[in-house]
């Protein structure tokens, strides 16, 4: 028979884990992301250089909602804002073709590198390779939390008592 303390643990695990599951929100590691360059998708990626055969790139990212990014792209500076749901684009001016140094960053976090513009200056060989690198993951994913929270593992955020069946 489950008491009401037993039954308010279970009530209350099950409301938390379906509200990580349902909510729809994902929180990247740091809350600071650039989603896109001009539309190459970066894919969470944060390389020392990135190749964009146009002038006029447009980058997209997430941070957290209504947070200000600075971005400086060659000492020349602009700001975007993340919208409610976090996400933020802005609009660079014309490149030349060449080399550009591109600070992003936001709430003390920071996303640099090189972007070469300009389909003549475009390393196909380094674009087509990934040179090893891997794209970071997403902190926050709610399967480890659910995977506890379904396990039973639950009651011991909430405080309350482990139950171990045993033999008489």
């Amino acid at each position: 028979m489950i008491n009401l303390f037993m039954f308010k643990k279970i009530f209350f695990s099950f409301l938390i884990g379906f509200l990580f599951l349902f909510t729809g929100k994902i929180v990247l590691a740091g809350g600071f992301n650039l989603k896109s360059i001009g539309g190459v998708d970066t894919s969470g990626r944060q390389l020392s250089q990135w190749w964009y055969t146009g002038s006029n790139p447009v980058f997209i990212g997430e941070a957290g909602a209504g947070a200000s990014v600075e971005i400086d792209i060659d000492e020349e500076k602009g700001t975007a804002v993340a919208d409610e749901s976090g996400n933020w684009s802005y609009s660079a001016s014309a490149l030349t073709d060449g080399d550009h140094q591109v600070v992003l960053a936001s709430n003390g976090s920071n996303i640099t590198f090189t972007l070469t513009t300009g389909v003549d200056n475009v390393n196909w060989d380094a674009v087509n390779s990934d040179g090893g690198s891997e794209a970071l993951p997403a902190a926050g994913v709610i399967w480890p939390g659910l995977i506890v929270l379904l396990t039973g593992a639950g009651g011991i955020v909430g405080g309350g008592k482990m139950i171990r069946a045993s033999k008489k």
